[in-house]
């Protein structure tokens, strides 16, 4: 091979380097367009099925839209953090607007995301009154008047709520000694008491939820999610209109846990009321 035949092979094989190179060059881009799409197309849908009015102020518009696609098209929050008449899938809709009842769909604004849902107790049945501790009452989600959801928590005890489901409100603490003794006595205290549950002859589940952790909430399927995910969700749960919610039982010792101090005038709540053609009371007032 003459030097010159040489070249030309080289030549080629540098040209067919620099082809490859470069069409790997140009993938990732397109990967991140078609992630960018996709995410894009849920922000989208998030803005078209939010139920309520959204404050953008200060807000991130994507974060938002994307938040919403998570709350009402993926994670079903409301079906859970809403008070309405039972049964449960009659909850979120307006009357007349209920899809299982083959009507056009319409999520009733005056009871989103406020809490209210009594998903009972969830400890062991102890004493003579089989007393199995408080109910577990949904909290209300809405932002209070500094525009902080879930009962005005900051974005860094949301992450810690779902990814390790702390309950900083403590209102369901687990039985001490004491505290059983007086169950066992014929007392209600509010507390989870714990212990083997009879399945049969000889056969008992051991019963222990810890009350320091959030009960029922599926925070664990939650914990999964990216740090993204979850401060999307944040975004949108500070973008949606205060509830100081006075339509439901309050949890068994925390009597104001579903309230939510909406600040002066409780504008964007009323509005919300107006709109859904419900009348609901609506009082500023949390004392926790």
């Amino acid at each position: 091979m003459t030097i010159k035949s040489c070249a030309k092979v080289a030549g080629a094989v540098v040209t067919f380097v620099a082809i490859v190179l470069a069409g790997m060059s140009i993938k990732p881009p397109r990967a991140h367009a078609d992630n960018d799409d996709d995410t894009d197309s849920r922000v989208r849908i998030g803005f078209k099925i939010a139920p309520v009015h959204l404050n953008l102020d200060g807000k991130d518009h994507d974060l938002v839209g994307l938040g919403s696609y998570l709350v009402n098209a993926v994670g079903d929050c409301n079906g859970c953090h809403s008070a309405n008449a039972p049964p449960i899938f009659l909850y979120p809709y307006t009357t007349g607007r209920n899809p299982y009842f083959d009507q056009p769909e319409k999520i009733d604004p005056a009871v989103y995301l406020s809490g209210g849902e009594n998903f009972g107790s969830v400890g062991t049945p102890t004493g003579p009154n089989g007393y199995a501790g408080p109910n577990i009452i949904t909290r209300n989600l809405t932002p209070d008047k500094n525009g902080r959801p879930e009962g005005g928590h900051t974005l860094s005890e949301f992450k810690e709520i779902l990814r390790h489901g702390k309950d900083f409100d403590h209102i369901h603490p687990t039985c001490t000694a004491a505290q059983l003794a007086e169950i066992e006595a014929g007392g209600t205290p509010v507390c989870i008491p714990t212990g083997p549950i009879p399945l049969g002859p000889g056969v008992s589940y051991n019963n222990i939820p810890d009350g320091n952790l959030l009960q029922i909430m599926p925070w664990v399927t939650f914990s999964h999610m990216s740090d993204h995910d979850i401060r999307a969700i944040y975004e949108y749960l500070s973008a949606i209109p205060c509830i100081d919610n006075t339509t439901s039982t309050p949890p068994a010792g925390a009597p104001n846990e579903l309230r939510n101090d909406c600040g002066a005038g409780e504008t964007a709540a009323n509005d919300t009321v107006k709109d859904s053609g419900n009348q609901h009371s609506m009082r500023s007032h949390r004392s926790h």
